[in-house]
């Protein structure tokens, strides 16, 4: 039973240097500091001239940003310099029987008074998009109160300008930041280990440089972007706010309903989870789907799919091949098949894979080369002899 019990920690360990080098790909994935503090001051400017206006209904513009940035979730993009900055421009001072076009040719009539935003303006169908080229691109979206929200909803133009669409980026961000919140419980073997010895202990717990929630979608949005980026289905391409609310409906369920043995399962529990909070019902002989915004009533993310059943299945296709991807990694053995793996899956720089895995690897194949990595009470893997250790085996999770 003790042998039982050192491979389990084997393998626990194993998957623990599998998260941390997907959390080490996440970080390399992020926009830098820099970056950020020029995206913010770029919008608070913007925020300022639409204040500035002499229209009445843009005295009090409220501009703040929503989406990846305001989530913590963004991640470079593949295809091109530039990342996102999505942004809402609300105009509390106008009513909801406001026209939705007027609405926001009054911004973009605004933007173009500036000479610098003149020519690095662009109108989207929704919104007014203001390029940095080169660096990021700032997509101000209109919005007035939404007085049919007991959340405090706002409502912005819809894509055929039409009629206002509702929608609540605050709440939305509040509520996933509680989700985010929510820490998973894990142990390691809990049975196996009651009836090994006394002083093998489990190993500490597994932490990421960033929440759990954020880093599995960062992980998700950047295999979609590899997956999908330059092909003749980048259209069909799941969009980050149903990845972004699946996930978060699925962490809460898996966090606050079971233990898991490490973090690794976690992670993959959750990603498998993902589906079973897709509603479908079935109205004139069709599927429908359903992924609403739990946050204001009307808010319809999978509203495209219903229109395209392409939508609905390339979206499973791309969640198999996400959770296999990342399954399969524990199956592999040596630095370049990871490098490999990691490279085709999720577009990582083989070389900075090479690197991290030698970061974390070598101590402990060094130590177990000479026979001294141990299980220690109280001290997870330790590489120096201490008393009531137990010598683990061999093994070859890294290669050399």
């Amino acid at each position: 039973m003790q042998r039982d019990t050192e491979i389990a920690l084997l393998s626990t360990k194993k998957k623990q240097m599998v998260v941390g080098l997907l959390d080490q790909l996440c970080q390399q994935l992020e926009i830098t500091e820099t970056q950020y503090k020029t995206a913010t001051a770029k919008y608070e400017a913007v925020g300022s001239w639409l204040a500035e206006s002499t229209s009445p209904h843009l005295k009090h513009a409220q501009i703040y940003p929503q989406g990846s940035i305001a989530l913590g979730t963004a991640i470079k993009p593949i295809s091109r310099n530039e990342f996102d900055v999505d942004l809402v421009c609300h105009l509390p001072e106008l009513a909801a029987t406001s026209d939705a076009h007027a609405v926001k040719a009054l911004i973009g009539s605004r933007l173009k008074e500036h000479a610098t935003y003149r020519g690095m303006l662009e109108e989207k169908q929704r919104c007014w998009r203001i390029n940095y080229a080169n660096e990021f691109h700032l997509d101000i979206t209109p919005s007035i109160g939404n007085p049919s929200c007991y959340q405090g909803g706002e409502l912005v133009p819809d894509k055929a300008l039409a009629q206002w669409k509702p929608t609540n980026p605050k709440g939305y961000i509040s509520k996933f930041e509680q989700y985010a919140a929510i820490s998973p419980r894990m142990h390691l073997a809990k049975v196996a280990l009651a009836e090994a010895r006394a002083d093998v202990a489990p190993l500490p717990e597994q932490e990421m440089t960033k929440p759990f929630l954020k880093r599995i979608i960062q992980l998700l949005k950047r295999h979609r972007d590899h997956m999908f980026v330059g092909t003749d289905r980048s259209g069909m391409a799941p969009i980050s706010v149903i990845i972004t609310t699946l996930a978060g409906w699925a962490y809460a369920r898996c966090a606050t309903q079971q233990a898991y043995m490490d973090a690794f399962d976690f992670i993959t529990a959750v990603i498998r989870e993902m589906p079973a909070f897709i509603k479908i019902e079935m109205r004139s002989g069709r599927r429908f789907f359903i992924i609403e915004n739990e946050t204001t009533i009307g808010e319809n993310f999978a509203d495209k799919w219903n229109s395209d059943a392409r939508l609905a299945s390339t979206f499973d296709d791309w969640h198999k091949d996400v959770l296999t991807s990342i399954e399969s990694l524990l199956l592999l053995e040596g630095k370049d098949r990871f490098a490999e793996s990691l490279s085709y899956k999720f577009g990582a720089n083989k070389e900075q894979v090479r690197d991290t895995l030698a970061s974390i690897s070598n101590p402990i194949s060094n130590a177990r080369i000479a026979g001294s990595l141990i299980v220690a009470p109280a001290m997870g893997l330790v590489t120096a002899s201490a008393f009531g250790s137990v010598p683990l085996p061999k093994n070859t999770f890294f290669g050399r």
